[in-house]
């Protein structure tokens, strides 16, 4: 990897960091060049604008999920299995990846066209295909007969927590965390 690359990263989860913490609209080229160590005009020989990166910050997020999703469903035919290994991704990247606290605090709002359509229509790829897998499952009387959507929208959003500086604090193992969150969610909460 070259040191420019190295820069660019540092320079991404940086502006990750600030957009998670401050919001896209409240973070300044000055900020994000201030938590690099360097200068505002400086910055700009590794970036074009700040919305440049949060582009990338975004469309490197979604390009994670689907290619999660590309591999979960090229290695697992179980619908359920599926389910689980999609919770371990969000779970994974909601641990390791600060840009996802960027993503899923809604700062993808701030995009511009034609990157703002571009950014939903991955979104929605990645929701088909989830809900895809969620009507297999009820197909096949692996999933209880509820709404698919509901189903999907419930473990999203049972996960978003994540995603928030606090979720990254709990003292356990991702793998016990994702068993026992894939456990939750998949089984209730029902002894």
């Amino acid at each position: 990897m070259s040191t420019a690359n190295t820069r660019k990263e540092e320079i991404q989860i940086a502006a990750a960091k600030l957009f998670g913490e401050k919001g896209f609209a409240a973070s300044s080229v000055r900020d994000i060049a201030k938590s690099v160590g360097l200068g505002a005009a400086s910055l700009y020989n590794h970036m074009g604008s700040k919305d440049e990166l949060l582009t990338s910050i975004c469309f490197r997020c979604a390009n994670n999920f689907l290619a999660g999703m590309a591999k979960i469903e090229s290695e697992h035919t179980d619908p359920v299995d599926k389910i689980k290994e999609l919770i371990r991704l969000q779970i994974h990247i909601a641990l390791y990846d600060e840009s996802s606290l960027t993503v899923f605090n809604d700062e993808w709002r701030h995009l511009h066209e034609p990157f703002l359509s571009k950014f939903l229509a991955l979104r929605r790829n990645y929701e088909t295909s989830y809900l895809q897998i969620i009507k297999e499952g009820i197909e096949q009387k692996k999933l209880r007969n509820h709404d698919s959507y509901i189903i999907y929208q419930t473990i999203l959003s049972s996960l978003r927590w994540l995603h928030r500086p606090h979720g990254k604090k709990i003292r356990m193992s991702e793998d016990k965390m994702t068993e026992q969150i894939s456990s939750l969610l998949i089984k209730g909460i029902i002894a």
